[in-house]
């Protein structure tokens, strides 16, 4: 993973602050996404996550690491101690977990004075989140999901071994691989009966009481190492028949009112095109709002923070989603790149990837980016209607030049050594 050690504890970016504009902590593994779409709402942004990558930097008054990256973990001390720090912060209003609290939830739950969490309460945050809660609920409300069991069955094979404490797809294995553990005593793994399907996820806008689904993605999981279903990005909005879209919304719709969720959040399923079986929510802003938060659309991250607030839906979801534009968006793919070798950034690398405009979460020089772990984000973005095959085509044809970009500045860099 890539090392930012190097970095200073708190970093203050170049650019003078307008300190008339309202500041808000985003936080997560990585920040990057959340920081530009403040940035798009008008807010300074003061980024807590694993990389300070520069466009992470770019886009934020300070950037401040919050665990190691080669763990791929936020570290909960760390991370309560920066979000300290941040409340001290000049026009700080609050802040917003991203991805990796769902390993430490108590991070989200305990509070920290003088720094709201624009998020999910601990009652709807732990309905979604904790197994037996959330299937029961599904059950209850005729929602579609595969088979799930909270211990370990006699024959494992056809049977996947979950973490509910997991993200990204790096905590599902299969339960009868040789690597797997025999015992289970932690309440938060569970098991469930490995589905065909494609993976989707469905982006909503909730207030607590009702929801508004603001565009359904393609998810592009695949194996990575020891991990067979890595998620390595999304592309959207995915045209859905009549039926599917339908089974969606009842599911978003019933999970939001026995639940209680606000903000943004992301619904999980496998469908075949015509049932939508559901694996799980995110409760929190997900990755998918990448593909949505452009205009005409309202900035997301405003809506999130108005809408946990207290905002009725009635007054957002126009904002979010307006009949006008739901047919002219752009279809939208976004792919994590991994490397294929170790390297060291190079400042040219860096640069030729900030100059692309389709490159995101890009190392700063001096990062050392091990073999097998992320190295950057590319992005496409194709004409209304596209097919999610030829999307897919155009990031993986992106990840393909940036890792031979990273070579070309490497070898490059020696040369001139």
């Amino acid at each position: 993973m890539r090392d930012a050690q190097a970095s200073p504890p708190v970093h203050a970016v170049a650019h003078v602050a307008d300190v008339t504009k309202p500041a808000i902590v985003v936080a997560g593994l990585s920040a990057r996404m959340l920081a530009e779409s403040a940035q798009r709402a008008g807010w300074r942004a003061i980024a807590l996550d694993l990389f300070g990558d520069s466009d992470t930097r770019r886009a934020s008054e300070h950037w401040q690491p919050v665990g190691d990256p080669a763990a791929l973990m936020l570290d909960p001390v760390r991370t309560r101690a920066a979000l300290e720090h941040a409340r001290r912060l000049s026009g700080v209003m609050g802040w917003i977990a991203g991805s990796g609290f769902e390993a430490c939830p108590e991070l989200l739950h305990t509070g920290i004075e003088r720094l709201p969490l624009f998020g999910n309460a601990r009652h709807a945050y732990d309905a979604v989140r904790f197994p037996e809660h959330f299937f029961a609920l599904l059950e209850k409300n005729g929602i579609a999901f595969p088979e799930t069991r909270m211990d370990r069955p006699r024959d494992t094979s056809g049977w996947l071994r979950k973490d509910a404490r997991g993200t990204g797809g790096w905590h599902i294995r299969l339960a009868d691989a040789p690597d797997a553990p025999a015992r289970d005593d932690r309440a938060d793994v569970y098991y469930q009966r490995l589905c065909a399907g494609h993976s989707m996820s469905a982006l909503f806008l909730a207030d607590g009481h009702r929801a508004a689904v603001l565009g359904i993605s393609e998810q592009i999981v695949t194996p990575h190492g020891a991990h067979p279903f890595a998620w390595r990005g999304a592309i959207g909005p995915a045209p859905v028949p009549p039926t599917l879209a339908a089974q969606v919304h009842h599911a978003v719709q019933s999970i939001v009112a026995a639940s209680g969720l606000a903000g943004l959040n992301s619904l999980d399923f496998l469908s075949d095109g015509e049932r939508c079986i559901v694996l799980e929510v995110n409760a929190r802003p997900p990755a998918t709002m990448a593909l949505y938060d452009h205009d005409p659309l309202a900035p997301l991250l405003a809506l999130h923070v108005r809408a946990c607030r207290g905002e009725p839906l009635e007054a957002l979801e126009h904002m979010a989603a307006p009949q006008a534009a739901r047919h002219t968006q752009p279809v939208r793919g976004h792919l994590v790149v991994f490397a294929q070798t170790s390297h060291t950034v190079t400042p040219a690398f860096e640069a030729r990837a900030q100059r692309l405009g389709w490159c995101h979460d890009i190392p700063a020089a001096g990062s050392t980016i091990a073999a097998g772990t992320p190295l950057c984000t590319v992005s496409a973005a194709c004409a209304p209607g596209t097919s999610a095959h030829a999307v897919r085509a155009e990031v993986c044809a992106r990840a393909a030049a940036i890792e031979n970009l990273l070579e070309v500045s490497h070898e490059r860099s020696l040369a001139h050594r």
